[in-house]
Parts: structure tokens; C-alpha cells; sequence
């Protein structure tokens, strides 16, 4: 229908040769043509006969004739431009896809903290021992929404960055209550209620900025391989991959909790203080993985409470990414 009324349009062109009561048509050769004119006995008419001739491309030209013109038209395929340009453009999606699979920011890790003193042992002096955690209770969870990486020309390494929340737990092992002044923070001894729970939290946004390496080998599809849907995409399986850097975190929310029972009832007290708690931290952070198992440990460069506020205490992490988000 389309091709037909271009043709109709070019006829109109025309008006000499509708202006004639008879109007014949005659083909020069045997191709597809088409017939318009007047006469006495049709009126107004168009004919379509098809021929046998073809152009150089095995291709049937078509011809329009009226009583003065004959207009011949050559169809011949052509490569378009869009085709490349679709061929360009998947290969800067795989490229992307690539990157984003061999990237291991995003995701939920999960581990537990453990405090070091100023001697670099977890068991801590008479003057921290207030502090002491139970490293099974004091749970890191950090949520990994968002990562990005810059690759330098290859998968294999590139300086990655990211956000997540986090959430530090520290679960104090002793029955005493936390308290502080404008000075410092400090225990007071509690005979009765036994805690059940006794925590400290922190929560807030984490920023990395480390160096990531990859072993294994991820080619990109050729354009002919594209073209003939022969590239299957990439796998993590037995891929080696390290990063190392630092994480920084800054804390939004702090909350002290304990729960203990009451004649017999569960009673919950909360308190929204800061504690005297840095409200920031620079860790070094170091991950490690095979295929899409990953383990990462974090030493903090910075100490637990403001300056001369607390105990020398350095919070220390171990976990694994319990899930992935590539």
C-alpha cells in the first residue's frame, strides 16, 4: 500500500497526461509497470503488469509509464547504518555487564565485631573491661545498595567506590550499665536484673574506596560473534578476585539497649545518647573471594570513643557477603 501510493503521488505530478480523453501505455520492455490514463471507454484507470526483467541484484525494477513519461525505479538492499550502530552500542552494554559482574560491593554482609586495646589484644586491661563484648551476640550487618567502578582498560583491575548502611552491634558481656558525663564514659556495677541483652548500635552510611583485581579471563564478543548470537555472556566460576582499601563510615543513630525481666515480665529500656561515641570511622578494609564466595575483614584506623573520652578501643570486623547482588 505504501509503495503504491508513492506511485500514485508521482502521478499527480502529472495533470497533462489526465488531461488527455485517451491515454495509452506501451512498455518498452517486459518489467513490472505501472499503467495510467484516461480514455473514453475506463475513464480513469491504473494497471499493474508484472514482467520478468531484473536489475543486476536479481531484482524486478518497476516502471510507471504515462503518455509522456516513463519512470523507472531500482530497488537494491543495503547495509544500514543502525545496524553498526546497534552492534556498538550492545558491545558498550556487555562491557558494562562485565563490570558490574566482576565487582563485589553490592550486597548483604553480615559478621561479627570484636574490640582490640591499646596493646592490640582482644582481652582487654582492668581499665576497658567494662567493655568487653561477646563476639557471638555483636553482629555487623551492612547493606551494599550501590557500587561503581573505574577500570583501568581491563576487567581485571579497577578502583572501585560504593554506599551501603551499616549496622555495628556490640553485645557487652558484663551485667553492668553504661553511663557517661561531658568527661568520659564509664560502668556502674548491677547485682539485679540480670541483662539478657546488653548493646551498644551504631548506624550509618559507608563509603568505600579500594583497589579490586580479578583473574579470571572475560573476553568481549567480537561484532561477528554478536551479529551471529554465538556470545553466551560471562560467569564468576573460578574467579579469583582481591580488593583492598578503605571503608569510610559516618554514624547517624546511636541507641544503648537492654532487656531484662521484672517480677516475672520483659522490660526493654532504650536510651538515644551518643555515649561519647565517634560519630565517624576510617577503616582499612580488605576482601577476598572465590566465584561468588567472598570474605572481608575491616581494622578501624580510628579508636571507638572521642578523644580521651573512653577506653583506647579499636573496633575489628570479620565477616562474609552472605548475599550477593551481581
Amino acid at each position: 500500500m505504501r509503495t503504491l501510493a508513492v506511485l500514485l503521488g508521482l502521478s499527480l505530478m502529472q495533470p497533462a497526461a489526465f488531461a488527455q480523453a485517451d491515454t495509452t501505455a506501451s512498455p518498452a520492455r517486459n518489467a513490472t509497470s505501472l499503467h495510467l490514463g484516461v480514455n473514453n471507454d475506463e475513464g480513469a484507470y491504473a494497471k499493474i503488469v508484472q514482467g520478468s526483467d531484473t536489475t543486476k541484484n536479481g531484482k524486478q525494477p518497476t516502471i510507471i509509464e504515462t503518455k509522456r513519461k516513463r519512470i523507472t525505479i531500482n530497488v537494491e538492499d543495503k547495509e544500514w547504518g543502525s545496524v553498526t550502530d546497534s552492534l556498538e552500542d550492545r558491545l558498550k552494554e556487555i562491557r558494562t555487564e562485565r563490570r558490574d559482574l566482576f565487582t563485589y560491593w553490592a550486597g548483604i554482609d553480615v559478621g561479627v565485631n570484636a574490640f582490640m586495646g591499646a596493646d592490640g589484644d582482644t582481652d582487654l586491661d582492668a581499665a576497658a573491661d567494662f567493655m568487653q563484648v561477646d563476639h557471638r551476640r555483636s553482629r555487623f550487618i551492612s547493606i551494599n545498595f550501590i557500587e561503581q567502578k573505574i577500570e583501568f582498560g581491563t576487567h581485571h583491575v579497577g578502583l572501585l567506590t560504593g554506599l551501603g548502611l551499616e549496622f555495628a552491634n556490640y553485645h557487652l558481656k558484663n551485667n553492668n550499665l553504661l553511663a557517661y558525663n561531658a568527661d568520659s564514659v564509664f560502668a556502674l556495677p548491677v547485682e539485679s536484673p540480670e541483662f539478657r541483652k546488653n548493646k551498644l548500635r551504631q548506624m550509618g552510611f559507608r563509603v568505600p574506596l579500594m583497589l579490586e583485581f580479578n583473574t579470571k579471563r572475560a573476553k568481549l564478543p567480537t561484532p561477528e560473534e554478536l551479529a551471529a548470537k554465538a556470545f553466551k555472556g560471562f560467569s564468576q566460576k573460578r574467579n579469583v578476585h582481591l580488593a583492598a582499601g578503605v571503608v569510610g563510615s559516618w554514624y547517624f543513630d546511636t541507641m544503648y539497649k537492654q532487656k531484662f525481666s521484672d517480677n516475672g515480665n520483659t522490660r526493654k529500656e532504650r536510651d538515644k545518647g551518643d555515649y561519647l561515641l565517634r560519630p565517624y570511622r576510617l577503616a582499612a578494609s580488605a576482601r577476598i573471594g572465590y566465584g561468588s564466595l567472598n570474605l572481608f575483614a575491616e581494622y578501624s584506623l580510628t579508636p571507638l570513643f572521642n578523644d580521651d573520652k573512653g577506653p583506647e578501643l579499636t573496633p575489628l570486623t570479620v565477616g562474609l557477603t552472605l548475599i550477593g547482588f551481581n
